[in-house]
């Protein structure tokens, strides 16, 4: 299947597809070749493409439009960050200030503006995290020393 993931600055991924997961108003799904047509409400949270070459491609998006027709998966996200692009220590950093912003709050607004915040970078932290586990988990195994 064919599957794109569009954000107002462009494409960051447009190609086949054997798997895509992602998490929608109604829950998480997974959509394989032949899915039946769908509309949905995109969530925040970690987009994960299996492609026909068995590669994992991982993004964090923060909501948007899933269409599902004729073989064709799409994905219109308000904005999507690829894994490869997130780095752990700034988005932990990130998530602290965020945090702090939030216990600073001096009103309904600044609070919800520092929940916001927080929230976003939980989805980045998320996506970082899976993505240095997965890659730790493609690290091959030592032979075994013959004594």
């Amino acid at each position: 299947m064919n599957f794109e993931l569009l954000t107002l600055t462009g494409a960051k991924f447009a190609g086949e597809a054997t798997e895509v997961s992602l998490v929608t108003s109604g829950g998480q799904i997974g959509i394989l070749p032949h899915h039946e047509p769908l509309t949905a409400i995109a969530v925040p949270g970690p987009v994960s493409v299996r492609t026909s070459n068995n590669q994992r491609e991982l993004f964090a998006i923060f909501g948007g439009l899933l269409e599902v027709f004729d073989g064709q998966v799409r994905l219109l996200a308000d904005e999507a960050e690829h894994a490869e692009e997130l780095i752990l220590s700034e988005i932990e950093a990130a998530v602290n200030e965020a945090q702090r912003l939030k216990e600073e709050a001096k009103d309904k607004h600044e609070l919800q503006l520092a929940q916001e915040l927080v929230d976003r970078h939980a989805v980045r932290l998320e996506v970082a995290r899976l993505h240095r586990s997965h890659r730790g988990a493609k690290k091959p195994l030592a032979p075994e020393s013959s004594q």
